[in-house]
């Protein structure tokens, strides 16, 4: 019946904040804040230190998140794909800290230690989001040279570039052509190429995407086959994936060596108590064992860490 109760009134707290907050209307509210960002970069700097105050969150008067976190919020949503704005999103991680809470304080002998999950909900919050924005970008940059082949090709059937990506944009699936249709959707408002390809390379916030916008800048700049620029950096891109492919191979073993290391004191912990469990769970119940404990987690943190960092070779 705890649990019940605290599911309950965790879903009223949802809808209440929901209410409170206004939520909805992500895909306008977004597509202003877009706008807004690229005015803005053309205004002076106390101007701008202005305007990111009045885009902080407020409720009855209170400053509750700070302009330059949401417009780094901002930013983030729309790189995961997102059509929530900075108010929402706030809202969103306060009702699952919320949640949290409630289930902890239902579950747990003592309150306050249900209290303390309430920062673990609102950091899941924020994993999901930055997971959220990884798996998208991977996906992006996996369709990247398929585009710039499509690119290179309508170039040299004669299309423009603007031509060249819508057509490429009708053929590639998302996200990659949700990015494209936007900036073409930029350029059809009234933006420059050049800006339209600027907020594209701010919205997805890729290595690979700053070397290929960069290049069409320059291209556009100075001159050149642009055909020929994108082939080049396409089949650099495909020799840059076979080597990270060699690399992923070729320490196999290595990862897989972390892996085992650091699973045998757990599975070593888990016979041991399966034998003898009076004698292993001194390990939890006396605090010098629960030290122990802690300071084994924490090596094996940093062990499995430092493996990762020695296998994971940047090309």
């Amino acid at each position: 019946m705890l649990v019940l109760a605290a599911i309950s009134t965790g879903v009223c707290a949802t809808l209440l904040m929901l209410w409170v907050f206004g939520f909805g209307g992500g895909v306008e509210a977004s597509a202003r804040l877009r706008k807004l960002r690229e005015v803005e970069a053309q205004l002076p700097q106390d101007t701008r230190a202005r305007l990111r105050r009045r885009a902080s969150v407020n409720f009855a008067g209170i400053t509750l998140i700070s302009g330059n976190i949401a417009a780094n919020w901002t930013r983030d949503l729309e790189r995961a794909g997102l059509t929530l704005n900075a108010k929402e999103y706030f809202t969103l991680r306060l009702v699952v800290a919320v949640m949290f809470a409630l289930v902890g304080v239902a579950l747990l002998p003592l309150p306050i230690l249900g209290v303390m999950l309430a920062p673990l909900g609102w950091l899941l919050v924020g994993f999901w989001l930055k997971r959220r924005i990884s798996s998208r970008l991977h996906k992006m940059e996996g369709q990247l040279v398929e585009l710039l082949q499509m690119l290179s090709s309508g170039l040299r059937a004669g299309f423009g570039l603007l031509q060249a990506m819508e057509a490429a944009a009708e053929q590639i699936p998302a996200p990659l052509s949700v990015e494209i249709r936007r900036t073409l959707r930029d350029t059809a408002m009234g933006a420059s190429v050049e800006q339209a390809l600027a907020a594209l390379n701010e919205r997805v916030g890729s290595p690979d995407f700053d070397i290929v916008i960069t290049a069409i800048l320059i291209q556009r700049s100075v001159g050149g086959n642009l055909a020929e620029i994108l082939d080049n950096v396409a089949h650099t891109m495909r020799e840059r994936e076979r080597i990270k492919g060699e690399i992923r191979t070729l320490t196999s073993q290595q990862r897989m060596t972390g892996y085992v290391i650091g699973g045998i004191p757990i599975g070593l912990l888990v016979i041991f108590y399966m034998i003898s469990p009076e004698f292993t769970g001194l390990l939890f119940t006396d605090p010098l064992g629960r030290l122990m404990l802690m300071g084994a987690f924490i090596s094996e943190v940093i062990g499995y860490l430092i493996i990762q960092k020695i296998v994971n070779i940047e090309v």
